[in-house]
């Protein structure tokens, strides 16, 4: 994700760019601002994270450990409690427990805010300061526009963001054996030059290319799912985006795995929030289907709950190397 610049300067300010840090607007949660010194006497913007009111208690260690195990140490938080009149007093439980947690690891709380909801217009109460004020808009701040000319979209509510990930009518895979019975050992490699050229291209996948992928996903081996992080070098974001679209149509192993691609693209992107929402997605495919959780799933929901920055997570593709793909795709035009 594009760095901005951007003013917490305020506490309406900070409320009102909560959505844009985050990826969607968030209800009944209390929100962690990572800040880390620059050097020059601002603050830099670490990991932004999120729990829901009623688990903020309890996840009070697990956030302080996550921003302890940053590369660029955080120094100062911002917490904001945005709850309505039901669970305000579990967030700001949870809140005051956080800045505990955060105080014992030397970590201070430069401000703490609460608000019903991030509505232009709503009151909110800066809790250390006891003064009032009105949150503006937030889909016309800076860093709104900003991210939105970077072509992010900050969904309205957690719910919109799950709906990105949830299942569309399914692609049989029928369609993907008769081309593969055609093709021969030409599928994979020409399969994988078609969603390089789509990605490349910005364009939406088939239903031929995609029930392709999702065969060569289904197939178990490990090596051949990895080759598609391979497509990171035609763009995270576009490629996030083909195998959001590649997912919804495929069921069981193969969806698993597709989502669990997306989510490491957008992961990679920087934002945290979709790529956990694509995780939640493929763990329950994986329930429903009653099949293997894939690896990489695992994997990518330790990093994301250890806080681990955008930058690292690309290193998990850096084997991905022509060599590898030849290796395990066959020779390809797209990555050579």
């Amino acid at each position: 994700m594009t760095q901005h610049r951007m003013s917490l300067t305020t506490a309406a300010d900070t409320l009102a760019a909560i959505p844009a840090l985050l990826g969607f607007t968030p209800d009944n949660s209390v929100v962690i601002i990572a800040l880390a010194d620059d050097g020059n006497g601002s603050h830099l913007v670490a990991p932004t994270a999120r729990v829901d009111a009623h688990q903020a208690e309890a996840a009070a260690g697990i956030i302080t450990d996550a921003l302890t195990r940053q590369d660029t140490p955080v120094t100062a938080v911002i917490l904001a409690a945005i709850a309505d009149t039901t669970h305000a007093g579990a967030a700001l439980i949870g809140l005051d427990a956080i800045r505990d947690a955060l105080a014992a690891a030397g970590i201070r709380t430069i401000r703490a805010l609460h608000t019903y909801s991030l509505t232009a217009g709503t009151t909110f109460t800066d809790l250390d300061r006891f003064t009032d004020g009105t949150i503006p808009d937030p889909a016309t701040t800076a860093l709104a526009t900003a991210r939105t000319a970077d072509g992010a979209v900050i969904a309205a509510s957690r719910a919109d963001l799950e709906d990105r990930y949830a299942p569309s009518t399914e692609i049989p895979e029928s369609l993907a054996l008769a081309a593969a019975a055609t093709m021969g050992t030409d599928f994979l490699p020409v399969t994988f030059d078609e969603l390089a050229a789509v990605i490349h291209a910005r364009e939406i996948p088939s239903a031929d290319l995609t029930a392709r992928v999702g065969l060569a996903l289904a197939t178990g081996h490990l090596e051949v799912r990895d080759a598609f992080l391979a497509m990171s070098i035609h763009g995270d974001a576009d490629a996030a985006d083909a195998f959001t679209r590649i997912a919804a149509p495929l069921r069981g192993t193969a969806r698993a795995n597709a989502l669990t691609i997306a989510a490491y693209f957008v992961y990679c992107t920087g934002d945290g929030a979709a790529a956990h929402a694509a995780l939640q997605a493929a763990e329950r495919t994986a329930e429903r289907a009653n099949v293997p959780l894939p690896s990489l799933t695992g994997i990518l929901l330790r990093v994301l709950n250890a806080g681990m920055p955008p930058e690292e997570v690309k290193g998990i593709g850096a084997v991905i190397t022509p060599d590898y793909i030849a290796a395990h795709i066959g020779t390809v035009q797209s990555y050579t």
